[in-house]
């Protein structure tokens, strides 16, 4: 397995600005010329990542040769993925920009992992960091070639009640928008004075192989004579938070009454249009309503009409 690095990482501890950092870490490249200015462990202020998407896993698994004492155990686990974010509360909205350290790669792979306490490897509440370098693996016959990209994850145990508000949450399609960390181990950033802590640099705390305590770092850091400075990796976690965005109606149920007051305004448009008739329907309206009038006229009349009819005829017999 080999890990994709193209830089190569020194501790400085002759700061030019003993005032404002005492020491940072470099990159240069192959010919020892500096490519990146200094980093110093990560500044107050929060990352903000975007949730894409979460899912609620819930497995049962069987294990055992004997089919007397097969067993079947079950786990519960939430997973995610997540992108960087634009902070909307600047002015200027910024995206943080993330790379491992020997690396010149913007990391694009970030998770989130969030479990229950089950009192055996998760035996508390906690959240912390974990990460890796992008490699590659040589194919064979048994197995094929692989290649991973650089990652970021954020482990999460939580206690039953919290968990299960979460599990509820995806069920009611209620969705995290974001997850922020603040003061992150292994996190370092250029000194600023703003809160936007810009391009993020990481440090993990990979070996070069599985061993003991005294196997070598994956990211070697090359530090000056009698330096007992000890850079922070990734792990520890103090600030993390998940929140969950819960939409209000008000203003979808204001635009549907200006709909409804459109529909109504429309309705008495199509009326007055209706009114507006051609020339001749209305000269053909008008005859039709003085056929009908003399024909309700004459209906009036012929009564009368028919009286005197015959008290003239009478006047003529009796003469």
């Amino acid at each position: 397995m080999e890990r994709d690095l193209n830089r190569i990482i020194k501790l400085n501890n002759d700061s030019e600005h003993k005032s404002l950092y005492s020491w940072s870490l470099e990159e240069y490249d192959s010919d020892g010329k500096k490519v990146t200015e200094s980093f110093i462990p990560m500044q107050t202020g929060s990352i903000y990542l975007d949730v894409e998407k979460l899912e609620y896993r819930h497995n049962f698994q069987g294990s055992g040769y004997d089919p007397k004492s097969t067993e079947i155990t079950e786990s519960e686990f939430i997973s995610g993925t997540l992108k960087t974010s634009e902070d909307g509360r600047m002015p200027f909205p910024t995206t943080n920009r993330f790379s491992m350290f020997g690396t010149d790669r913007e990391v694009k792979t970030f998770g989130i992992e969030i479990y229950k306490v089950d009192n055996d490897f998760r035996v508390e509440e906690s959240f912390n960091l974990t990460g890796w370098l992008g490699y590659e693996t040589k194919g064979d016959m048994d197995l094929p070639a692989q290649k991973a990209e650089d990652a970021l994850y954020i482990t999460v145990v939580l206690n039953d009640e919290k968990f299960n508000k979460i599990v509820q949450n995806i069920k009611d399609g209620i969705h995290p928008n974001y997850v922020s960390i603040g003061h992150a181990e292994g996190f370092y950033n250029r000194w600023t004075p703003s809160i936007h802590l810009g391009d993020i640099k990481i440090l993990t705390d990979e070996k070069q192989r599985y061993g003991d305590e005294k196997t070598p770092y994956s990211q070697q850091i090359e530090m000056p004579e009698d330096c007992d400075i000890n850079p922070p990796r990734i792990g520890k976690l103090r600030d993390f938070n998940i929140g969950f965005l819960i939409e209000n109606n008000e203003s979808a149920d204001k635009d549907n009454e200006y709909e409804d007051e459109d529909y109504f305004e429309d309705d008495y448009e199509s009326d007055i249009s209706d009114e507006k008739e051609s020339p001749i329907d209305v000269i053909s309206a008008q005859l039709s309503e003085i056929s009908n009038f003399n024909m309700q006229a004459f209906k009036y009349l012929k009564t009368p009409l028919w009286i005197i009819a015959v008290t003239l005829l009478c006047i003529l017999f009796y003469k």
